[in-house]
């Protein structure tokens, strides 16, 4: 996520996670990376406010990560 993609609320963090991974269980990755306890991470997905920074960056991160094993799974000859 960078600067021009905000997160407005913990609900947009969750679709964005979601979409993103859509068959894992990322709230517990997002527990993991951020430091953070599951119920945390929940709570503040489920509010119509920003999420802690704590969350952002583990987020960020986790999505980073994400785009960056998609590009590498694209075939350079097409």
């Amino acid at each position: 996520m960078g600067p021009s993609e905000s997160v407005a609320s913990g609900q947009d963090l969750a679709l964005r996670m979601n979409a993103a991974f859509p068959r894992r269980d990322w709230v517990a990755l997002l527990a993991e990376r951020s430091g953070e306890s599951r119920e945390f991470v929940e709570w503040h997905l489920q509010e119509d406010i920003a999420p802690p920074e704590t969350l952002l960056r583990a987020a960020s991160g986790l999505l980073d990560e994400h785009a960056a094993s998609d590009n590498s799974q694209v075939d350079p000859r097409t």
